[in-house]
């Protein structure tokens, strides 16, 4: 049962509208958040070169991440067709381990490597998601996080086009603000 919660959540996360949704008394803020993560992935649409159909779906997080444990749970779920592999980086990845990635989760330990990273990633399909408001602000495609208990999350649209990335218009039209 406890695996299913974060299932839960999300759904009724989503059904109420993800922006002004509030979490639930007793929940696990990193399961919630790791779940809102697999909707986030569940909602977007990678170019068919770097996400050829059935292969593995590789979400990467810097080792002390304070979601690690929670996105490990997503380990072998499925995205449209995709298994999802998480990966865990070392503290300074090449550029070609970056580009590996289809979904890199971002937090506040990652504030000094932001910039390279964003550098290394400038030709990548790869969708950054912050939980941290810096690097959210800083150029990352998705910042999202959970304020006064209230779940919210913002789009840049810029770096998501130059990523060839496509979100679903049912996940923009829950984020709190499209830049």
């Amino acid at each position: 049962m406890r695996a299913c919660i974060p299932a839960l959540l999300t759904c009724l996360l989503l059904a109420c509208g993800l922006a002004h949704a509030q979490l639930p008394s007793g929940a696990d803020e990193a399961e919630l958040k790791a779940a809102i993560l697999f909707n986030f992935a569940l909602f977007t649409e990678w170019p068919a070169d770097t996400l050829p159909a059935s292969s593995p779906l590789r979400l990467c997080v810097f080792q002390g991440n304070a979601l690690l444990t929670a996105l490990t749970g997503l380990q072998e779920k499925q995205v449209n067709g995709h298994r999802i592999s998480v990966r865990t980086l070392p503290g300074a990845p090449g550029p070609a381990q970056l580009a590996s990635c289809h979904l890199l989760v971002l937090d506040a330990q990652d504030r000094e490597r932001w910039p390279l990273l964003k550098q290394d990633l400038a030709t990548s399909s790869v969708l950054t998601v912050a939980d941290d408001r810096i690097i959210g602000a800083n150029g990352a495609m998705i910042s999202f996080g959970i304020d006064n208990r209230r779940v919210g999350f913002d789009v840049d649209l810029v770096p998501v086009k130059q990523a060839r990335l496509t979100l679903s218009s049912k996940l923009l039209r829950l984020a709190r603000s499209v830049q």
